[in-house]
């Protein structure tokens, strides 16, 4: 029997493939015109977003974070820095995953239900352990309540840092030590600001080191409360011509060494100018401390001199002044100063050029022989007491001192006056004496200095002469002075 071959039909005829394709072409061209590929994709493509913060990753509350999810106020914890101890996720119908987290703190409290935009990576403290810095201005008090307005201004070394739980700001707190030794606990961020950092170079003239000394100074004058800070090293200072190349001082003003030597070449006048007619007119609330001043040249030495026309609340203490008493002169001379204190200093060195005469010659100025390291004196306008120095410079000069103000409550306490020697304790220069001459004090007290080696002590008139004594005052003074060591 005859076997016709039958032929093998496809799948589909031609003309099914071709309504087929059209309409699958319809399909994608709809799909294409509503969107539905993106839907498509979340079904069967889309990978879930993944959390920001990770389990025991530290962050930081946002300074603007508002609520949690449920609804807890987080103005309090702004700032603060916790842990993520758990990790929540919620997805929705599109497949986007929103977390919250629990925080916790190390005070041992914890929040729930954070939100990721409330939550940032945690911010360096601003400070470090060791850093310098200042009792800002306007400090109120520390997270304890301890109230900072007496110490603001004042310079302090960090010794900790740690986060803040105690308020609102947050961030960091710190325990800090003030250059007089005291310790504060808690001390917010807010309450501590920058000193200014006095750029004087090792490599500069004098000249150029008296230009940068005062810029500092006059930035503290336009800034109350600010502690200028010098580099540690040696800097040279002075000049031939001090009656204009001069450093005017400012209130409100810290000057702070560390490790600092200023090497005087010639003469370093520094003025605290009087701003009205009462004895506390002037510069006030001055602080000088832990710096060396010496003469760039220690055998011929130099002259440097804190000339003050009134003024209140000086505290000068842990300073070194090496050959810097010129003869004759003074390396405080204070007009009228008020309630201030001379603390821990070292005087060594007056006149080099005296240390060879053993008698005073006749028709000689005697002061030339006695002139007192600190001197307090009365200041006038009849420009005698400042040697002319402030007279010539000040316009408001003979306006604000036309009523005599003597100074009055000074406390000079713990200092050393001491000779300059050489490497084999040969005097290359005698110490000086402290006092006042030619005009009466307030009270000043003078307690526990020693004064070794003076210079007064070598000539006839100490035994005779009021002047020619390490300590010395007029009759009428009002001084105390006690428990010194003369030797």
């Amino acid at each position: 029997m005859d076997r016709r071959r039958r032929k093998k039909k496809g799948l589909f005829r031609k003309r099914e493939l071709i309504a087929l394709g059209v309409f699958l072409m319809s399909i994608l061209l709809l799909f294409a015109a509503t969107g539905s590929f993106s839907v498509l994709y979340i079904m069967f493509f889309k990978e879930r977003n993944q959390a920001v913060f990770q389990q025991g990753q530290e962050i930081q509350i946002s300074s603007t974070a508002d609520k949690t999810s449920k609804g807890q106020d987080l103005a309090h914890y702004h700032n603060w820095i916790g842990s993520i101890k758990k990790i929540h996720s919620k997805e929705d119908d599109e497949k986007n995953v929103t977390y919250t987290y629990q925080v916790n703190f190390k005070d041992g409290s914890k929040i729930e239900d954070v939100d990721e935009k409330n939550l940032v990576e945690v911010a360096d403290p601003y400070y470090a352990k060791g850093n310098l810095v200042q009792i800002a201005r306007d400090a109120q008090s520390d997270l304890d309540g301890q109230d900072l307005a007496a110490y603001r201004g004042q310079a302090a070394t960090i010794d900790n840092v740690a986060p803040n739980y105690s308020n609102a700001e947050g961030g960091y707190k710190y325990d800090i030590s003030l250059d007089n030794g005291e310790t504060f606990s808690n001390i917010p961020e807010s309450a501590l600001s920058d000193v200014y950092q006095v750029p004087l170079d090792a490599a500069n003239t004098a000249a150029q080191n008296n230009d940068i000394l005062r810029e500092a100074f006059a930035f503290a004058a336009e800034n109350p409360g600010t502690v200028l800070n010098l580099p540690k090293g040696e800097f040279l200072i002075g000049s031939d011509n001090p009656t204009e190349d001069y450093i005017t001082l400012a209130s409100d003003t810290t000057l702070r060494g560390n490790s600092t030597r200023l090497k005087v070449e010639g003469t370093a006048y520094w003025f605290g100018f009087a701003t009205g007619t009462g004895a506390s007119d002037g510069v006030r609330n001055f602080t000088m401390t832990r710096i060396e001043v010496s003469a760039s040249n220690l055998s011929a030495g130099a002259h440097f001199m804190i000339m003050a026309d009134h003024g209140d609340n000086w505290n000068i203490y842990n300073n070194t002044f090496t050959m810097v008493h010129k003869k004759g002169s003074h390396v405080f001379d204070l007009g009228g100063l008020q309630n201030s204190v001379f603390a821990s200093n070292r005087f060594v060195g007056y006149a080099p050029e005296l240390t060879s005469v053993t008698s005073i010659p006749e028709g000689a100025d005697s002061h030339d022989y006695y002139a007192e390291a600190i001197q307090f004196d009365a200041a006038d306008n009849r420009g005698t007491w400042d040697a002319g120095l402030i007279q010539n410079i000040d316009p408001n000069y003979g306006t604000y001192n036309q009523i005599k103000q003597y100074c009055h409550n000074i406390t000079v306490t713990n200092n050393s006056f001491l000779p300059y020697t050489d490497e084999n304790g040969n005097i290359i220069a005698y110490s000086a004496t402290i006092g006042q001459h030619s005009s009466d004090t307030g009270y000043i007290s003078v307690t526990y200095n020693t004064f070794t080696s003076s210079i007064v002590n070598r000539y006839k008139e100490s035994q005779t002469e009021r002047n020619f004594s390490p300590v010395h005052f007029s009759e009428d003074s009002n001084e105390v002075v006690s428990g010194n060591t003369i030797n």
